[in-house]
């Protein structure tokens, strides 16, 4: 099987501090992947390198049997590599339907503005934010922006999708939803891996988890087996985590 992604050896440096080490791993079409760690770890960093927001120090890239190494956002977007962000930040002076029209156009490769608002509609139907296609971002949730956020990164028709702490200030209920959300996009087909804290989310979406410490990989591998790892017990998960994920339903 060709992997959809492959990381070789990625690494950045800021000055005297490496954020990410060497970082090898690779990604297989249709998986839902935890990438966790401490903060600090190095998690964002490497989401920004492999979907064009830093330029790496040294390794490649490769999606879809390109290397895409040091290729600007818009152009990884367009070929499918889509990411949100923990901190979402929609353009305050669009509407929801246009905020997510914008990336339709120029991302989702939409013919026009009609075209992409058709996109956006259908998406924020999707996400179940359809009512407020015509409201301004600071006059909706917290939770509503985090479905925008979503809605966003659907209009790019991504084969690749990053969830930077998705669910990050919501409530249980909230989670809840953004998780069946997750699972019905995953059903499509899209590859996607959760950058995520939570240990409800990893044992209820990801079968294999990634863990990064102090920017280098520390371990890669089913869920239950890495869980178990006493390296990433000590680093990351803690007593109390590891006996969580054990728990976790078959």
């Amino acid at each position: 099987m060709t992997a959809l992604l492959e990381l070789q050896g990625l690494t950045r440096r800021f000055g005297g501090l490496t954020a990410v080490d060497k970082v090898s791993f690779s990604l297989n079409e249709g998986e839902i992947v935890g990438l966790i760690g401490s903060n600090g770890a190095g998690k964002t960093t490497l989401v920004n390198l492999v979907t064009g927001h830093l330029q790496p120090t040294a390794g490649r890239i490769v999606f879809a049997g390109h290397d895409v190494t040091g290729k600007a956002p818009y152009h990884l977007a367009r070929l499918g590599l889509v990411r949100t962000f923990q901190v979402v930040q929609p353009f305050m002076q669009l509407t929801a339907l246009d905020n997510v029209a914008a990336v339709a156009l120029f991302a989702g490769g939409a013919a026009d503005m009609a075209a992409a608002r058709q996109v956006a509609a259908a998406a924020l139907e999707r996400l179940g934010i359809g009512e407020l296609a015509h409201r301004l971002p600071p006059h909706i949730t917290l939770a509503q922006r985090k479905r925008l956020e979503l809605a966003k990164a659907l209009a790019a028709k991504p084969k690749l999708l990053f969830l930077d702490e998705v669910n990050a200030g919501l409530n249980s209920a909230e989670i809840d939803g953004v998780l069946t959300m997750i699972r019905a996009i995953a059903a499509e087909g899209v590859t996607i891996v959760i950058i995520e804290h939570l240990m409800k989310v990893v044992r209820g979406l990801c079968r294999r988890l990634v863990v990064l410490h102090q920017g280098a990989l520390l371990a890669d591998g089913p869920t239950d087996d890495v869980a178990r790892d006493p390296a990433v017990i000590q680093a990351y998960l803690g007593t109390r985590g590891a006996a969580m994920l054990e728990t976790r339903p078959s």
